[in-house]
């Protein structure tokens, strides 16, 4: 847990560790998006919903023990000493999203899973089989896919499935690979696949977290993105949803307070993740500023206070300013 910690200090600012605690177990307020935006952190966002506040501060205290971070008035940063020891392990979790897939992630696997095996055996033209799942939801989802498929919905899904895996690493392709199963062949689970290094807490749940986000954000539109459409949509906030709707129509930021009858940091929420979800974000309805002359850090460290503009268009300003 400790290596993973430090971790996320990684890019050398100083960084609130109880805001990095939000971030880990999901809390999606606007203060910790824009926390794991600045710090590139937010791929984390919800990594670990089920970790406790004490284990985390034990683990920031052996941070500190060990002279990796440096600690005070409740921010951490790294020291050179942690800096050469994340060189040594050369962590690498690209891939993992949790912003964009985490909210479905492990039902979508699920669903995955069960429609592989479900056109394996098709494919055999197999009726007596022992299915991996029996919940009504994922019975019910498969019988309506199935419904709605044509005659080349096995051709389809072998192309899909050989396209996507060949986009992902060869580990990766080969951990989720090996959990399909199908006529002749049963999957083997999480654990048994799993390298030796990954078994330990919390490196097993970011290697399933990497393997399957890398998968979800490489499959190309057909038949597996058909299938999942419904559960993808419910990984964006769908109050948010609603937002972007109106204001895409014409409304403004006044007109949607009064329309929705929400406070004005809950629509901030709602903008603000927006625009960290979606790079087509309409900026130009915004007034910006470009905070000319100054670089990344100063950027991150500015104060709305200083500035003549609303919190939500400085934020904006900020996000707009980072993504160039």
């Amino acid at each position: 847990m400790t290596i993973f910690i430090l971790t996320l200090f990684r890019t050398g600012y100083k960084l609130r560790t109880s805001t990095l605690y939000h971030l880990l177990v999901g809390k999606r307020t606007s203060s910790v998006l824009l926390h794991g935006f600045f710090y590139q952190n937010l791929a984390y966002l919800g990594a670990l919903p089920q970790l406790k506040e004490a284990k985390f501060q034990q683990a920031i205290q052996q941070l500190v023990e060990h002279q990796l971070i440096d600690f005070e008035d409740g921010y951490g940063q790294l020291t050179t000493s942690g800096k050469q020891l994340l060189v040594e392990k050369k962590i690498d979790l690209t891939g993992i999203d949790n912003l964009r897939f985490g909210r479905m992630r492990e039902e979508s696997w699920q669903l995955i899973l069960f429609s592989i095996q479900v056109t394996s055996h098709l494919s055999f033209n197999e009726k007596n089989y022992l299915p991996i799942e029996h919940r009504p939801y994922y019975l019910h989802q498969i019988k309506k896919w199935l419904v709605q498929s044509d005659q080349q919905l096995v051709d389809k899904i072998q192309q899909e499935l050989l396209t996507t895996l060949e986009t992902l690493p060869n580990d990766a392709a080969d951990f989720l690979a090996n959990q399909f199963s199908g006529h002749d062949f049963q999957g083997k689970t999480v654990f048994q696949l799993l390298p030796e290094s990954w078994k330990k807490e919390p490196w097993a749940e970011l290697y399933r977290q990497q393997a399957i986000d890398s998968l979800l954000q490489a499959l190309p539109d057909g038949e597996f993105k058909r299938l999942i459409d419904f559960l993808d949509q419910q990984n964006i906030n769908r109050s948010m949803i609603k937002t972007k709707e109106l204001f895409l129509a014409g409304k403004t930021v006044d007109e949607l307070l009064m329309l929705r009858q929400l406070k004005q940091g809950t629509i901030n929420d709602h903008f603000i993740e927006w625009a960290l979800l979606d790079e087509t974000f309409p900026f130009e309805r915004f007034e910006l500023l470009h905070f000319t002359g100054m670089n990344t850090d100063e950027v991150i460290n500015a104060r709305y206070q200083a500035y003549n503009l609303s919190y939500l268009n400085f934020r904006l300003s900020q996000i707009y300013f980072l993504r160039k």
